[in-house]
């Protein structure tokens, strides 16, 4: 009985450290989006994109705080949105947003977010045909459309970067077990 009540305890804690950690990254999150004040992107766009003429280069990056952004992710369906981290790390994580691998340059771009609500927590309600836009630092916009959504196993690293998806957008289900995993095309 006493270990029933232990265990209860534990995942009662452990619930209200999760939502802690929830509503601290959509504080930071909204944070930071104030201060990279993203209106300000758009002044002196050439007609003909750098990464146009060198797709290989890298994503330019602000930083804040100590951490690197490189642009932010809008998905209007979801109602959100948000920062994104150059670098995936635990820590970076669990803050925002991050890039998984790729550029939107070359078209092999993927950011993964933790599946707090306010986050990538509502990934698996997209829909084929709904938006996906990001924005970068040099005020380059792309806009992709989701083609269909998947679940993955949560060790499919390989399975992640396959195929020849534009962008792909993924977190973990509860429990971290597979990977709701959204792929997406250019328009």
């Amino acid at each position: 009985m006493l270990l029933g009540v232990l265990f209860v305890l534990s995942s009662l804690g452990l619930t209200f450290y999760n939502s802690y950690e929830e509503k601290n990254a959509e504080r930071f999150s909204s944070q930071v989006l104030e201060k990279l004040d993203m209106a300000q992107v758009t002044e002196g766009v050439s007609s003909i994109p750098d990464y146009v003429v060198n797709p290989g280069m890298d994503m330019p990056e602000k930083e804040i705080d100590g951490k690197y952004y490189v642009g932010t992710v809008s998905i209007p369906a979801l109602g959100i949105t948000l920062p994104v981290m150059a670098e995936w790390s635990y820590e970076n994580f669990k803050i925002s947003p991050c890039v998984y691998e790729g550029t939107p340059y070359k078209n092999d771009f993927i950011v993964c977010a933790h599946n707090y609500r306010n986050h990538f927590g509502s990934l698996k309600n997209l829909t084929q045909g709904d938006r996906v836009t990001f924005k970068d630092f040099d005020g380059n916009v792309f806009t992709y459309e989701v083609l269909y959504t998947e679940i993955l196993d949560n060790n499919a690293v390989e399975e992640m970067s396959a195929g020849d998806w534009d962008m792909t957008l993924f977190t973990c289900t509860y429990g971290g077990a597979t990977r709701v995993t959204v792929r997406c095309v250019l328009i």
